[in-house]
């Protein structure tokens, strides 16, 4: 049993990795064309605007969906699955009101002004991603891991593809808000013609009270969490956009489309697998749980590290050339930026350990860490007047240090899982169920 589920776990990864690589490598090819035809201040409208539906998708769900692994029939997952996309529903509903009545001073406050206008767009794509990862849950369960591989690879030639056509038309900075929410409905695309959730029943109202009693911590507790955890990632690019302004964002933005977007949704595809085979082993009651953490962040470190030396040693050089001279800081801030998202690459995704032993505790505890980690970074350096180069450093250190916290919590407690399993006993302290 112990080598059919780690070979599953690698054949799972392989395939979804080839679709995911794939998509993030047209995202980034196509970057040089896109810096060409939108200037710093379009791609700092782009990042407060990615910032904000990025938070906001995260809990639009109430985290319901990561939930979608645990039960034993399909039948109840369903019902599962089924309530998570209702309350994103009744989340983007309510989204919408707050921008009718304040999305004008929300978007100064971020340092982005534009974005009041496009408001509905900001609703729109949050639906989108908390639909997205409510439907992949669905295929994460069923194994469906080419189907993953497949939306991601959608995914980034819709944004880009639309992106591009709007940029050469002059329609800035919209054109590039519409290419990532074009993206995010390119990756249902797959998720919804697949046969998936779509084609399980429909809740009836009983079975959705039972679901929100059930796994009420997923709502009370996890969704802050991820609320955190988003807000913890997001907050750096919200914080020197109100702080140091929108070009400087700009430069940042780039750096994060070229090195930590693609890094990100690799590690989010990992994460799906890993919350696939490890949920599967966990309701098999296997003992296998510290060999997924180690070979999760072993095999991740090394398809990261090559990249890293790279941009470490010819960062600045890098980006002058390849997306034009006026784009040179931005690899000064991939050079500094390049270790941090090192350690976030490889650790994050096993993060999932924590939620799949109803650990939401442990959880909050790091992302309440993180936040202040990296939220505090930038405030502390504008207060005493460094420059945003410092507080980009900053940033770096904030993240090598929390996500080293968060991989001893997940080994400590995977080590626990498995103890209880050869053992025999169901431990209260690991709340594996």
């Amino acid at each position: 049993m112990l080598r059919t589920r780690k070979g599953t776990f690698a054949g799972g990864l392989a395939r979804v990795f080839g679709g995911t690589v794939a998509g993030q490598v047209v995202v980034v090819a196509c970057s040089p064309l896109l810096t060409r035809l939108f200037t710093p201040s379009d791609f700092g409208a782009l990042a407060v605007f990615s910032a904000v539906v990025t938070i906001m998708g995260a809990v639009c769900t109430l985290r319901l969906e990561t939930a979608v692994s645990l039960p034993k029939t399909d039948l109840r997952a369903a019902s599962v699955a089924w309530t998570a996309l209702g309350i994103a529903a009744v989340s983007t509903m309510i989204f919408l009101i707050i921008g009718i009545a304040a999305s004008e001073p929300i978007a100064v406050a971020l340092g982005a002004p534009v974005l009041a206008r496009y408001w509905w767009l900001l609703a729109l794509t949050m639906f989108a991603i908390g639909a997205g990862q409510v439907l992949a849950a669905w295929m994460v369960r069923t194994r469906r891991y080419d189907v993953l591989g497949r939306r991601v690879f959608a995914q980034g030639v819709g944004q880009v593809l639309v992106s591009l056509s709007l940029g050469a038309l002059a329609w800035r900075p919209v054109g590039i808000l519409l290419g990532l929410f074009a993206g995010r409905v390119a990756g249902l695309g797959g998720l919804v013609s697949a046969r998936g959730l779509l084609h399980q029943r429909r809740p009836r109202w009983r079975e959705v009270r039972s679901v929100l009693s059930r796994y009420r911590r997923f709502p009370l507790i996890a969704s802050w969490s991820a609320l955190l955890n988003t807000a913890g990632a997001q907050a750096p690019l919200l914080l020197i956009s109100a702080l140091y302004g929108q070009v400087a964002v700009g430069f940042v933005a780039l750096t994060v489309r070229v090195l930590a977007a693609p890094a990100a949704v690799i590690g989010q595809s990992v994460a799906q697998v890993y919350l696939g085979e490890a949920g599967a082993a966990s309701r098999a009651r296997t003992a296998e749980l510290h060999h997924f953490v180690k070979t999760t962040v072993r095999w991740l470190m090394l398809v990261g590290l090559p990249p890293t030396i790279i941009i470490l040693l010819f960062g600045y050089s890098l980006f002058g050339f390849l997306f034009g001279p006026q784009w040179a800081e931005s690899g000064h801030y991939a050079q500094i930026l390049s270790v941090g998202y090192l350690a976030q690459f490889a650790v994050s995704p096993i993060s999932q350990t924590l939620l799949l032993m109803e650990r939401q505790d442990i959880q909050l505890r790091w992302d309440i860490l993180r936040l202040l980690l990296s939220a505090g970074g930038p405030i502390v350096c504008f207060v005493v007047g460094a420059p945003v180069v410092v507080a980009i450093v900053a940033l770096s250190a904030s993240s090598v240090a929390g996500f080293g916290v968060l991989y001893m919590y997940c080994k400590r407690y995977a080590d626990l899982a498995d103890r209880e399993v050869l053992s025999g006993v169901r431990g209260t302290d690991a709340g594996i169920s």
